[in-house]
């Protein structure tokens, strides 16, 4: 197309169209700039708001056939299925599910008068939808998430090539057999390459876990720990992995050699974000290579964690963190003492960030956290992402607890 079109986030997109008349000199204008749009070959339907004119206009290229219609309607619907992976002339490579009629009737007024009225089918019928939303629907576009605005105004090359691999991904045109299944038009449930089920994401907005407790983990994160190379050790927390390399272009998830989900990391495009570390691998010295890590992030019921040699085991850990505010991260299902103690005899310092339903997130560190400036970091990040919900989840609920036991508000 020699016309550009225009994207969803212009804001002349949301002007409202006025009624098209042949008389009109900036109808007139709309249609022959639609004519040009149209002038490569292949079927496909584009109304005048897609060129920045609001006006009820619309031109379709059939086969060799431009047709202009003015004030154009649908009617006669039919055969609607959940059409997957759609993507619009205004959304560009951004893929969602959306409900669509495979038949339709396309009916409105030829410049020169005469009534017109045509059934389509297939692509054409769909992307005569898309056309007259962006005539009907003034909220046409209400389904863009902060994934989809962040990633159109980036110009960071790795973000949007990251962006376009976890959104399609995403989208499995068949609903996904594979480690990435949809279980309705926005949910996706992430199986390992075991077949078992590990967690949910959401299709629309990957870079916000679904559920509250990984949220809780993302804003930690990035509250308490620089996001460069991050030890995420529980398969079931693969979601909070997928929001950290939607949102930080430059970090590095690095994860067990077994149980990591390696068939959705592949779907998902991440492999080049992805690497392999054990905490039994040899700890590097600060500054020779071999990262060490801003979190380490694990469940607390991990096995190892129950173990006779738990304590060396830890201590370990602790000395793969960085030496510049590396933390541990155990998430419980309800505050466990044992991990306390745990924790407590491998840290100087120990938080438990209560999240007001019973769980508990531990974060260990050499140091006690700067917290007001973790807050202010954190929102800055909330600013620059557009998630709310993370504020609360990391900025709240901190406690420091003392090796008496005590816990004391921060």
């Amino acid at each position: 197309m020699t016309t550009p079109l225009l994207m969803f986030n212009d804001p002349r997109l949301g002007l409202r169209p006025n009624e098209a008349r042949s008389d009109d000199v900036l109808t007139r204008v709309a249609l022959r700039i639609l004519d040009d749009a149209l002038a490569a070959d292949g079927d496909r339907v584009l109304s005048a708001p897609a060129i920045g004119i609001p006006v009820r206009a619309l031109a379709m290229r059939q086969g060799a056939d431009v047709i202009h219609l003015l004030n154009p309607s649908l009617s006669s619907l039919s055969d609607v299925v959940l059409n997957r992976g759609e993507t619009s002339p205004q959304t560009g490579p951004m893929r969602r599910n959306t409900w669509r009629a495979r038949t339709v009737t396309l009916s409105g007024w030829q410049a020169g008068g005469l009534p017109f009225s045509r059934v389509l089918e297939g692509p054409l019928a769909i992307g005569a939808q898309q056309a007259i939303d962006l005539l009907d629907n003034q909220q046409s576009f209400s389904w863009i998430t902060p994934f989809h605005r962040s990633w159109a105004v980036t110009t960071n090359a790795t973000a949007r090539a990251r962006a376009e691999g976890i959104n399609r991904g995403l989208h499995p045109t068949d609903g996904g057999t594979g480690p990435l299944r949809a279980l309705d038009d926005r949910r996706v449930a992430v199986h390992g390459d075991d077949g078992q089920a590990l967690c949910v994401l959401d299709s629309l907005d990957p870079s916000l876990p679904i559920e509250a407790a990984d949220r809780q983990i993302l804003a930690v994160m990035f509250a308490a720990s620089a996001m460069r190379h991050v030890l995420v050790l529980a398969p079931e927390q693969f979601g909070v992995a997928v929001a950290a390399l939607a949102l930080v272009p430059g970090l590095t998830v690095h994860h067990e050699t077994g149980g990591w989900p390696l068939g959705a990391v592949a779907a998902l495009d991440l492999g080049r974000a992805h690497t392999t570390a054990r905490l039994a691998d040899p700890i590097p010295a600060e500054g020779a290579a071999g990262p060490r890590f801003d979190a380490i992030v694990l469940r607390g019921d991990a096995a190892w964690l129950q173990g006779p040699d738990a304590r060396t085991a830890m201590r370990r850990a602790a000395r793969r963190l960085s030496g510049d505010g590396g933390v541990m991260m155990v998430r419980c299902a309800t505050p466990l003492p044992e991990v306390e103690d745990l924790l407590q005899a491998s840290f100087p310092v120990l938080y438990l960030v209560d999240d007001g339903a019973g769980q508990a997130l531990y974060v260990a560190a050499k140091a006690r956290l700067d917290l007001a400036a973790a807050r202010a970091r954190l929102l800055s990040i909330v600013n620059q992402t557009d998630h709310p919900a993370l504020w609360p989840a990391g900025a709240m609920g901190w406690q420091l607890i003392t090796k008496s036991g005590d816990r004391i508000a921060q």
